[in-house]
Formats: C-alpha cells, structure tokens, sequence
C-alpha cells in the first residue's frame, strides 16, 4: 500500500503536467476569444460610426435641401410678382401706346394744316427779307437823300437855265466874253458834278443785300464783321442768331445772277476775318453753296445770306 505521502508527491506531479498541457491551450482558446470579441467590437464601432456619418450628411443635405427649396420658393415669389408688376406695366404701356396712336391720327389732319401754316411762315420770312432788301437797296437811300436830291436838281435846272441865258446873249464887250465863258464853264463843271453825284446815288440800289445768320460769338463780334462788310459795300439789314448757323461757314445764293457777288462776297469775309484778328482754320475759310435749285420760295435777285458759326475767341 502507497502512503500519504507518495499519494500526495504523485496528485502534485499529476496536477503539474495537467497544467503544463491545459494552459497553453488555455492561452490560445483564450486569445482566439479575444482576438474575436475585440474584431467584433470593432466592425461594430465601425458599422456605428458609418451609420452616424451616413445620417449626419443626411441630416445636412436635409438642411440644405430645406434652404434651397425655402429660397427657390422666396425667389419663385419675387419672381412672380415681378411677371405680375410687368404684365400691368405692359399692359399700361400698350394702352398709352393705342391712345398715343389714336391722338396721332386724330392730330394728322392738323399736321397737314401745320406744315401748310410752316410753309406760308416761311415765304411771309421770305418776303420780309425781300422788302427789307427793297427798303434798304431802293428806298432807304431816297429817304435819306431826297432833300438833298431835290436841291440837287434843283441848282441843276438853275444852272440850265443860266446856260441858256449865256447862250442866247450875244456881247461885244471883251470884259462880258470872259465874264460869260467862265459862268459857262463853272455851269458845265456844276452840271456834271450833280449828274454823277445822281447816278451814284442810283447806283446805291443795286449793291448787294447779305442777310447775317451766326452762332457761338457775341452778338458784338457778329456785329463788328457787319461793319466791315458795309464799308465794304455790301448792304447788312441785322445780325440774327440761329442755332442752325453752328458748324456751318458758307455764303448761300438763289439766283445764278448772284454767284459772281457770293464769291466776292466769301473772299471779303475771309478777309475781313482775318483783318479783325481771328486765327486762320476751316473756321474762318468761306464757301460758296448754291441753292439755285431751291423748291421752295427764294428771295428776290442781288439777297445772298450769309451762315456762320463764328469763333468765340480772337487771337490778339
């Protein structure tokens, strides 16, 4: 019989190599275990953080979805009411446009009118300037010399007579011979005298009458051109301002009668221009322009006008 002791030696033994042998595979069902519920856990955690990223972005998309759609509605609105606002404008615009073509028909029949009333304007303009020509050519001269015409003529017919007087005395005295040559001399000196100061008075009826339209200078620059061109000979009722006159430097003639004078005329006044102190440009060259085939009513044959856009400045 084994005692206690060798019992106990041999359980020790026993338990030793069990051990030996079961921990090792303890160790590796134990790691396997492991190895497995930690590779669990993390698909798990993985699977959880895919989910809360997925509704994350599905909770902004939301968001955004939301704001968008709230703005396309905010625009959508503003949109229509934009079609809404343009739509009575249209509609307020297409009435404006039918009542503004129901005016303009119903004003034709005066249009008509008015351009005859233009016309008729224009040919009463005409023939002022026509009888201010005719006044400042024929009668203004007569007016203003017919007192001293008339004591004109009249030392004439006395002259004449004393001529005759001379003519029909017959004198055998030397003294009254010289007497009566020199009273018949002094008389056709006298005659002759007053004969060419008539003719130079008709003569004044024929000069030239320039009508004056300018623009951009003083009314006193246009008026010192004016001066000139009267001491010149030319006859210049006014000086008008027109707006029409600016960018334009030409002499304008109706009748081919007057082409000859309208050249003179735009040669004086380059002159002129210059004499008076105005640099020299395209400015102060003047043209000839012929309207001698004008439709409309023209003035009367010896009126040219005159266009100018006048330079405001000098030099000198």
């Amino acid at each position: 019989m084994m005692d206690e002791d060798k019992l106990e030696l041999l359980e020790r033994q026993l338990s030793d190599k069990v051990t030996a042998r079961v921990r090792p595979a303890l160790f590796r069902v134990y790691a396997t275990i492991g190895t497995t519920v930690i590779a669990t856990l993390g698909f798990v955690s993985w699977d959880i953080v895919s989910d809360i990223k997925a509704e994350i972005k599905a909770e902004i998309r939301a968001e955004i979805d939301e704001s968008i759609v709230a703005d396309i509605k905010e625009k959508r609105k503003e949109i229509e009411g934009l079609i809404v606002e343009s739509r009575i404008l249209a509609k307020q615009a297409n009435e404006v446009v039918l009542d503004l073509d129901k005016k303009i028909k119903d004003f034709e029949p005066q249009a008509s009118q008015l351009d005859e009333t233009i016309l008729k304007v224009n040919s009463l303009n005409v023939d002022a300037r026509n009888l201010v020509a005719l006044y400042s050519t024929e009668v203004k001269p007569l007016v203003e010399n017919f007192g001293k015409l008339s004591g004109q003529l009249q030392s004439l017919a006395q002259q004449v007579d004393q001529l005759n007087s001379i003519a029909g005395t017959e004198t055998t005295s030397s003294e009254m011979n010289v007497d009566s040559s020199e009273t018949r001399g002094n008389a056709i000196s006298s005659v002759i005298t007053e004969t060419t100061q008539v003719n130079k008075q008709f003569r004044e009826r024929n000069k030239t009458t320039v009508f004056f339209q300018f623009s951009s200078a003083t009314k006193g620059q246009a008026e010192e051109l004016s001066q000139v061109l009267k001491e010149k000979g030319y006859i210049v009722p006014a000086e008008d301002r027109e707006t029409s006159a600016v960018g334009k430097h030409e002499v304008r003639f109706f009748h081919s009668e007057d082409e000859a004078e309208a050249k003179a005329l735009a040669g004086d006044i380059t002159d002129a221009l210059k004499g008076l102190g105005y640099p020299e440009s395209d400015n102060t060259k003047i043209i000839t322009r012929s309207y001698v085939n004008y439709s409309a009513k023209k003035p009367r044959v010896g009126v040219i006008e005159l266009w100018l856009d006048l330079p405001f400045l000098k030099s000198g």
